[in-house]
């Protein structure tokens, strides 16, 4: 079958986000089977505990109203008040019964999908309407489960009704030969007994059905590989989108970066492998010397080219660079522990430039 096949192509467990899509989509694991049959078992455990009293109530009603019913001067008005009556006491009795199957029915489908308003499923799907869909959905591997399940609910039912029934022959014959009061209390213990055990097997059915409905749901939304590859790329965008947009991050930061060189007080090189770029200037607030640019290889030898285009005195100090370049930052001034071998390289700058160092300088 073609949905076999279907299935055979879809190897990857569905993403959070084709969850959420078909959540939106009205596509949950619901069986209707479990919703009916919780509605049936909680109106048999029901009728077991309010059937009596509610005959009970009906009973009372016939014993004050029909003696009265049987006066000459029963008329219209008096028939009418007699139905309003027991229509309402009936009413009240009835309300709170059917309540309860309402509520039973609202928990069992809020419990198997939570609580949803979905439109979509309300939207015409002339799809449906197409013969050739029809034909293959009437030979489709759920419709062959939907026959089977209806096969084990009838035989559930039969096995059920024979196991409860035919110890009890006995006690069904001699119905006839006992009082009427006692016949009905009997029957209806009898029917009662008989239903429970038929809604639970019912209940039985429902229960797998509904297990079939979610291994459905789940195979049905798995996903193929090229539909995992091709959404985890528009989550988390083209890889190679991505990169260019890291390159272009990279070069318009290197840019930044190296527009700063010609600001600078001094460049520390290695003299070729490494290349840092240090600014001292306390009218622009510099507590202490700040790197402004530093780099390796062309990068380097790009930086050292600016400074001296520039006229920024270019110093060799192999040592120095190496620990600039791996203890600081773009943008960050230089720790304590630099400080001295910092100064003794401004003061040489200073001094080729005939500038008297300032006293933070020297210090």
């Amino acid at each position: 079958m073609a949905e076999d096949v279907d299935h055979e192509s879809k190897t990857e467990d569905p993403t959070p986000r084709r969850r959420e899509e078909a959540r939106k989509q009205g596509q949950v694991p619901f069986s209707a089977e479990l919703v009916g049959s919780a509605v049936l078992l909680a109106a048999v455990i029901g009728l077991m505990y309010l059937g009596p009293p509610l005959w009970r109530t009906m009973l009372d009603v016939f014993r004050a109203d029909v003696p009265r019913a049987c006066r000459t001067e029963f008329g219209p008005a008096e028939a009418q008040e007699v139905m309003q009556r027991t229509f309402l006491r009936v009413l009240v009795a009835m309300v709170g019964f059917f309540g309860v199957l309402l509520a039973v029915g609202i928990v069992a489908s809020v419990a198997q999908v939570g609580f949803q308003i979905n439109t979509e499923k309300l939207t015409p799907n002339f799809e449906k309407l197409n013969p050739a869909e029809g034909w293959g959905r009437l030979f489709s591997t759920s419709a062959l489960v939907k026959v089977g399940l209806m096969a084990l609910k009838i035989a559930a039912l039969g096995a059920v009704g024979y196991w409860v029934l035919e110890p009890r022959t006995g006690a069904l014959a001699s119905l006839s030969r006992g009082s009427l009061p006692w016949a009905a209390a009997a029957s209806w213990d009898l029917v009662m007994r008989l239903a429970l055990y038929l809604v639970s097997a019912v209940a039985l059915v429902a229960v797998i059905d509904y297990v079939y409905q979610r291994y459905k749901f789940e195979q049905s939304l798995r996903m193929t590989k090229e539909e995992l590859k091709r959404e985890l790329k528009e989550e988390d965008g083209d890889p190679e989108i991505k990169a260019r947009i890291r390159q272009l991050q990279r070069e318009m930061s290197r840019k930044k970066m190296l527009a700063e060189v010609p600001k600078a007080t001094v460049i520390v090189t290695n003299p070729t492998h490494y290349a840092v770029a240090l600014r001292y200037a306390s009218g622009r607030g510099d507590a202490a010397p700040v790197v402004v640019a530093k780099g390796t290889g062309l990068l380097a030898k790009r930086i050292t080219e600016l400074a001296r285009g520039a006229g920024v005195p270019v110093l060799e100090r192999p040592v120095l660079a190496r620990a600039l370049y791996a203890e600081v930052k773009e943008g960050q001034a230089i720790p304590g522990a630099l400080f001295r071998a910092v100064a003794e390289v401004l003061a040489f700058v200073y001094r080729l430039r005939g500038v008297v160092p300032q006293r933070g300088a020297e210090d």
